[in-house]
């Protein structure tokens, strides 16, 4: 990548109460509780604000940030280490590097945007987001699709208009949109889908895990996905994989099973209690609160895949 060259965008999506938002508030916590060399900025001042506040909701407040009533865009930098670089007339002696650059540039529009008639200015700055960007994260709330069964729907809806706008020329001659696209099965700390994955034995404990939290395994992450979308309320949602994969390249598609908040630990046990490990509790007061430590799950992982799969691309092209 050039210094010239702007950084990659990556953007989001999701239906209503999907947990975009929660997504975002925890990124910054799960960076830096694995200690990794990838740093979440605001570009701005007053996206750099909106960080601090969101993660403050789930640290501070222990409580979740309010669902998006409107059109809201958070313009941060996820910045990488720098690496030396050699040149070859001079191989004796290193160069610092440039630091790998990301640009979250998410739109965060209400959830329920695609179910709805009247919102076509909104409707097109999120077609726009999703067009600009190379990098996508889609949620997926297996709980909604339980309840409600409309994810087929916003996705169709959404990829038709973007297609429409990028694959109708010839710069992609493939027929594939050029993405790359991290397919989140959110709230996997809700029992209801955490039971789901024990119930077809694709959930284990993770040996490197000194809390023991049962994970599944990337490699099944597809299949879980598959199964919830068989298991949700609509029998359209069995189509959403296939519809990933026909709009995208099965190579630039990977699946995670996530959690902004994670599983409740006993401090005293220090390790998953199957019997307690509710992390999310609702208070007749003050409505659904964090009850232990934040220990979000499988949330920098998506977005640290994209901007290495960003950056390197990048890196070929520039």
């Amino acid at each position: 990548m050039t210094d010239a060259e702007p950084a990659p965008d990556i953007a989001m999506w999701g239906a209503s109460g999907s947990g975009k938002t929660a997504f975002l508030a925890a990124l910054s916590i799960a960076l830096n509780r694995a200690g990794t060399s990838w740093r979440l900025v605001g570009e701005n001042q007053a996206s750099g604000a909106e960080l601090i506040r969101l993660r403050n909701r789930l640290l501070d407040d222990r409580m979740f940030p309010d669902s998006t009533e409107s059109l809201t865009y958070y313009n941060w930098l996820l910045i990488g280490a720098a690496e030396s670089r050699r040149q070859w007339w001079r191989p004796w002696r290193t160069l610092p590097g440039r630091a790998p650059r990301i640009r979250l540039d998410f739109l965060d529009p209400r959830g329920g945007l695609y179910a709805e008639e009247q919102a076509s200015v909104d409707k097109e700055a999120l077609v726009a987001s999703l067009v600009r960007s190379r990098g996508l994260i889609y949620m997926f709330d297996p709980d909604r699709e339980s309840r409600v069964g409309d994810a087929f729907k916003h996705l169709d809806q959404a990829l038709n208009e973007v297609a429409g706008q990028m694959l109708v020329g010839d710069e992609f001659a493939d027929g594939k949109l050029p993405h790359y696209i991290a397919v989140c099965i959110t709230k996997y700390d809700d029992p209801r889908v955490l039971m789901l994955a024990d119930r077809w034995k694709l959930a284990e404990p993770d040996v490197n895990d000194d809390l023991r939290i049962p994970r599944v395994d990337e490699d099944r992450a597809r299949e879980f996905f598959h199964r919830l979308c068989r298991h949700g309320r609509s029998h359209n949602a069995e189509m959403i994989v296939d519809l990933i994969e026909t709009y995208f390249h099965k190579d630039r598609v990977r699946f995670f099973v996530t959690s902004s908040v994670g599983m409740y630990i006993d401090e005293r046990r220090r390790r998953f209690d199957p019997d307690d490990f509710l992390n999310v509790i609702d208070d007749p007061q003050k409505g659904l609160m964090i009850r232990g430590a934040v220990r979000p799950i499988n949330v920098m992982e998506p977005v640290i895949w994209l901007g290495d799969m960003l950056s390197s691309r990048s890196m070929r092209s520039g």
